[in-house]
């Protein structure tokens, strides 16, 4: 019988630069670290190359002649390809940084930004920190999804939560967990949550979906605190929630119910959701929060009225959004807006979570500032149950 080799395949790299002696230096460069490494000289050629292929790292210069690179980050969102990015530039750092950040705001993967000319160790060491593919989900794309499929997977079970451990960074200990919905199809594949909350919101299925949620994750956390009995669990809020009124009375039900005490239910809300309706909003939060249920504000940074609604409203934790770790390195903004934040919740007397930590140096680097507790791939992605129980014994064992 004849044996079939096995090929790995070398990781792909793209440089996007008009300069032609710029592309030879960088593929060069790249090539000696193990990519194969391909150029483009122009932006249609680049959007006609990515539409076609996936490539694992794009070094893209800013400007192109009487282009801009900034033009190439929309073809690659739309296009629904994930390379990491690195932004090359003659101009100033906060150009750089601006674009960086823009990028992350469309989703993207972002390494960080390097001026011109490139070093080999700086180029080294900024693709052997890339970022992680942290949307790691297998998503099969329905075409027409509807309410009455999202009521009968509810029905019929399919509808269940995955869970993604939240850890003390100084020793990496478990100390919660956070619920994150999926839909299991048997014909579509696993439904990510972007895809269904929102047609449940508006065809009146998110309290349904919410108790679903928070009667699994507690049932869940119950089992656990036979290994565990200090873990929390953290569910998210719809801001269609905050207008339910009876919300704490139902809560209040399930966690009696499941055998749960109300000091380990975290409940995470966006500030965006607080002040759309801030009356309804406090009158919840503030009921919940009486009751003994911790309450975060989620993407913390990323609102309007993050003060307002941390000096108004009965937060016990806050979030620091991931767009603001994951630049900790790279964006000198970044890094100021981290320190602030946890400045500002040590004075207030707020726990902080971290989340979208990816690489040991941004975790270092977070814990060098003062963190206490983090999230993200580097410690382990959103998990089924026998996962995290199995993670949680081998810490009890280690321990």
């Amino acid at each position: 019988m004849d044996s079939v080799a096995e090929i790995e395949l070398a990781p792909t790299l793209l440089v996007v630069d008009d300069e032609l002696v710029q592309r030879l230096i960088v593929s060069r460069m790249a090539e000696k670290i193990g990519y194969a490494a391909s150029s483009v000289a122009t932006l249609e050629e680049a959007a006609g190359l990515l539409q076609k292929r996936d490539v694992d790292v794009v070094v893209l210069d800013l400007s192109l002649r009487d282009r801009d690179g900034i033009e190439l980050l929309r073809d690659i969102a739309r296009f629904g390809r994930n390379p990491v990015l690195i932004f090359i530039s003659g101009f100033d750092g906060r150009v750089r940084e601006t674009a960086a950040r823009l990028a992350m705001a469309l989703g993207l993967r972002v390494a960080g930004t390097l001026a011109k000319p490139v070093r080999y160790d700086a180029l080294l060491a900024m693709i052997n920190g890339a970022p992680g593919n942290s949307d790691r989900t297998v998503k099969h794309r329905p075409v027409n999804l509807t309410p009455e499929m999202l009521d009968a997977a509810l029905k019929a079970g399919e509808v269940r939560c995955l869970y993604q451990p939240k850890v003390r960074l100084k020793d990496r200990r478990i100390t919660g967990l956070e619920a994150l919905v999926r839909w299991y199809s048997p014909g579509m594949g696993t439904i990510g949550p972007d895809m269904f909350i929102s047609m449940a919101e508006r065809h009146g299925l998110i309290d349904r979906l919410t108790v679903h949620v928070l009667d699994s994750a507690l049932a869940q956390l119950h089992a656990w605190h036979v290994i565990d009995p200090a873990l929390r669990m953290a569910v998210n809020l719809s801001p269609c929630s905050l207008g339910d009124l009876k919300l704490p009375e139902r809560i209040g039900e399930l966690l009696d119910v499941n055998g749960v005490d109300a000091g380990h239910l975290m409940l995470e809300v966006t500030e965006g959701a607080v002040m759309a309706d801030y009356i309804s909003a406090a009158d919840i939060l503030t009921r919940l929060r009486i009751r003994g249920v911790g309450i975060s504000v989620d993407d913390f940074g990323t609102g309007h009225s993050s003060l307002l609604s941390l000096l108004r409203l009965p937060f016990g934790e806050l979030k620091i959004d991931q767009s603001f770790v994951r630049g900790l390195l790279t964006d000198p903004d970044s890094t100021k807006i981290v320190q602030a934040v946890l400045s500002l919740a040590a004075s207030m007397d707020l726990h902080v979570v971290a989340e979208g930590i990816e690489t040991e140096a941004v975790a270092r680097r977070l814990t060098e500032l003062g963190a206490e507790t983090g999230q993200g791939y580097l410690f382990a992605p959103p998990l089924g149950a026998a996962a995290v129980t199995a993670l949680l014994h081998e810490a009890l064992h280690d321990s």
